[in-house]
């Protein structure tokens, strides 16, 4: 494993302490099975977070579409409060 060590222009990647090549060469099949899971637990938490954040959109598209409708009705409601303050206003007939 290297990480980026372009500090002061020396060179750009150095191995990281403690770590090994042959690391990655895992004869462990435990330690295999536990990255293993630990992938299909990450997999699994990134579709939940998908499935979240489809709820999410479906709900803010939602609020949308509320949000639409009463600003339609609030313009509805200003046109007849204005034709009504114009009808008050005016002179009574004679």
């Amino acid at each position: 494993m290297f990480t980026n060590s372009n500090h002061n222009g020396n060179q750009k990647y150095s191995q990281i302490s403690g770590y090994s090549d042959s690391d990655s060469d895992n004869e462990n099949p435990d330690e295999d099975d536990f990255i293993q899971r630990e992938i299909r637990q990450q997999q699994m938490m990134m579709k939940e977070q998908d499935e979240g954040l489809e709820m999410l959109g479906q709900s803010a598209e939602r609020l949308s579409k509320i949000s639409l409708g009463i600003h339609e009705e609030l313009g509805h409601q200003d046109k007849m409060l204005n034709e009504m303050d114009n009808d008050l206003r005016l002179p009574p007939p004679i």
